[in-house]
């Protein structure tokens, strides 16, 4: 058995956004109302691939149709990349 770590492609994700917390202070993120529209501009567009499982498994196919079994998602959306044997 190998140790595969499974993703959603990107290309199956839409609208993702991070919050940039470059330049506060840890008292400044204590504080902060990341909802609020006087953080607006810190919001921005991200090239998304969300983490889903670590999966052991044979093959990269069998690690996805896993991963997809736990989680609940489609196989076809899923990659996997080989991290031990």
């Amino acid at each position: 058995m190998n140790t595969y770590v499974v993703w959603m492609d990107s290309s199956w994700v839409r609208d993702s956004q991070m919050f940039d917390i470059v330049g506060l202070t840890d008292d400044e993120l204590a504080d902060l109302d990341m909802c609020g529209t006087d953080n607006e501009g810190r919001w921005h567009d991200m090239e998304p691939t969300p983490f889903i499982a670590v999966i052991k498994a044979e093959n990269e196919e069998e690690a996805c149709k896993n991963a997809a079994i736990e989680m609940r998602y489609d196989p076809r959306c899923l990659f996997a990349i080989k991290v031990s044997e």
